[in-house]
């Protein structure tokens, strides 16, 4: 297991914005979502009102009830509007949500790399370090064995 150091710490701290920019973009992917089935469900219950006031004036409509129907007509589109505008809010949310997620990501990308070469040169130095015990070691025995001989 890496020993805690500022470098961990950094890339503990990426990890965490890079999660919590995910669930941000879920959520935001979520409202998109939601604000793109509201407009179809507006368009939806517009197209059948119109087809229910087209067969009403078929068999005889009065003049207020017609205006009643356009006005409610009117009202519908202002509606669908709105929240065609919505659609377009959470779409350029989302490309926002995009945007955060792919940077944090990135970050996260790097840390994790700049915590992989560190704790690669760690390991290098400390065979390194085991190398030269042991060379000395095999030296020591090497010394003893020859005052022995001598």
């Amino acid at each position: 297991m890496a020993k805690p150091t500022p470098l961990n710490l950094l890339a503990d701290l990426a990890q965490n914005d890079t999660e919590a920019a995910t669930r941000e973009l879920g959520r935001l992917q979520g409202l998109r979502t939601q604000a793109e089935q509201q407009l179809a469900a507006l368009n939806k219950y517009r197209e059948e009102y119109r087809a229910r006031m087209q067969a009403m004036a078929q068999d005889g409509m009065t003049a207020t009830r017609w205006q009643d129907y356009a006005q409610f007509l009117t009202s519908l589109d202002g509606a669908i509007r709105q929240q065609g505008q919505a659609l377009a809010q959470a779409e350029a949310a989302l490309l926002t949500g995009r945007a955060n997620w792919q940077s944090q990501k990135r970050r996260q990308n790097s840390f994790d790399t700049l915590v992989a070469r560190a704790e690669a040169r760690e390991q290098a130095a400390g065979a390194r370090r085991e190398q030269r015990a042991n060379d000395e070691y095999a030296a020591r025995l090497a010394r003893a064995a020859s005052h022995r001989q001598d």
